[in-house]
């Protein structure tokens, strides 16, 4: 029997990461069985505002015109059930993984790197999106080595992930990144793309070190960007403007293309050999999605369980942030984005005064039990179930049936494991039947 299942008209195969927010798979569409897709399909289910945003996205992402260096987007749209997902052709090499096998590139080969990926980055600020997350990881490598940039979903409304704080970080958006919110802008866009071509050329950069915090510390990113050995000096200084601390003296993308396309390799080169290899700390090498977490690799996608009511909204923090670190207008549009916030404010419910809340927190806690009835004890510091787990693989077996319990503590449940804490109350003891 085919276990094929699908996502939108893609044919999902396996899971590659998944996250608190989404979940990646490989897949293809029959039109293009040969080409390889990475699927990214939200958790969550999307109404209303937080609908309306998504699409509006969406469409400004398929209104794209084509570009050679940006990776085709396939399809992008909500399932059946509501969840976003968003499907791009893929390819299993990256730049990340060129420069860490054959080492730097040559300058020209840099150049014409630079030219050809800040005319994709203009062609996406000009659609009114922002990237959020280039780097070499996100820099595919195709047949006869053309490279595209993907990773469309990084600042997607509702698929957005936060990146953690690396050299490609610009330093206005550090203070989001070391707080794990979702910050953009197309300043910061061509930030990264410029240390990403410094990367290529096998510099290093004066706040990459070992030290793991010095990529969020943002007194070291007002160090002069040095020349690199036996590379011309011009090229660098254009690439160290645009790796200005301040984003309003940074070129614009379509600004820094021309500045690339005019730029002649034939002046004065920095002393010294070339670099033969390039910085560990300018490789990162995350994959499709920043953050994971342990899962099988089987193909499995997220089985939802009741609907997560009154939870925060994943970009909310986009709309409250301050303006230094938040996403522009450009992003959503700006009226969209005083919708989706003026329409998702934190919840002020707890979880006993709603039987949809408390049931959803109840069923995120479980992996294949199905709740039989749960209730709140001592005013809603603790939360009982009775759970039905199936027996056997696949539930063909005797089955069995448990108490649990959990404290409540703020938007998080604990479990309560054992009889040993006295603090627990007469009604949870009993249901525990603690001796």
């Amino acid at each position: 029997m085919s276990t094929t299942q699908t996502i939108g008209p893609a044919a999902v195969h396996r899971l590659l990461h998944r996250d608190a927010v989404c979940s990646v798979f490989s897949g293809t569409v029959a039109t293009g069985p040969t080409d390889l897709l990475c699927v990214t399909v939200a958790h969550e289910r999307v109404d209303g505002s937080r609908r309306e945003v998504f699409l509006e996205w969406a469409a400004k992402l398929t209104g794209l015109p084509a570009h050679p260096h940006l990776s085709p987007c396939t399809a992008v749209g909500l399932t059946e059930n509501g969840r976003p997902y968003l499907a791009v052709g893929t390819a299993r090499r990256s730049l990340a993984d060129l420069l860490a096998e054959q080492g730097p590139m040559p300058p020209g080969q840099v150049r014409a790197l630079g030219v050809a990926l800040s005319d994709a980055v203009a062609v996406y600020h000009r659609a009114g999106l922002i990237h959020g997350a280039i780097q070499p990881s996100h820099i595919l490598v195709g047949t006869a080595r053309h490279l595209q940039l993907t990773a469309y979903d990084v600042t997607a409304p509702v698929l957005a992930a936060p990146l953690p704080p690396s050299p490609y970080t610009a330093p206005e958006h550090l203070d989001a990144a070391v707080a794990g919110e979702v910050a953009a802008s197309p300043s910061g866009d061509v930030y990264a793309l410029a240390t990403a071509l410094y990367a290529a050329l096998g510099g290093r950069l004066p706040w990459v070190r070992h030290a793991r915090e010095d990529a969020a510390d943002p007194l070291l990113r007002a160090a002069p960007v040095p020349h690199i050995p036996g590379v011309d000096a011009e090229l660098t200084d254009m690439i160290g403007a645009a790796l200005s601390p301040d984003p309003r003296r940074r070129p614009t993308a379509d600004a820094f293309r021309e500045q690339l396309t005019r730029l002649q390799l034939s002046g004065p080169k920095a002393q010294g050999p070339r670099p033969d290899t390039v910085a560990n700390g300018l490789l990162p090498r995350r994959g499709l999605r920043p953050v994971t977490v342990a899962v099988s690799t089987e193909l499995a996608p997220y089985r939802p369980g009741r609907e997560r009511v009154g939870l925060r909204p994943r970009l909310r923090s986009i709309a409250t942030a301050t303006a230094g670190v938040a996403l522009t207008g450009a992003l959503l549009g700006g009226a969209a984005l005083a919708t989706y916030a003026a329409t998702n404010p934190e919840s002020t419910e707890t979880f006993c005064s709603d039987p949809a809340l408390l049931g959803g927190r109840i069923d995120e806690q479980l992996e294949d039990g199905r709740i039989v009835d749960s209730w709140c004890a001592e005013e809603g510091d603790y939360v009982a179930a009775t759970v039905d787990y199936p027996g056997g693989s696949g539930g063909d077996g005797e089955g069995a049936t448990e108490r649990r319990v959990w404290r409540i503590e703020g938007e998080d449940l604990v479990a309560v494991t054992d009889c040993t804490d006295a603090a627990l109350p007469t009604a949870i003891a009993d249901f525990l039947e603690c001796a």
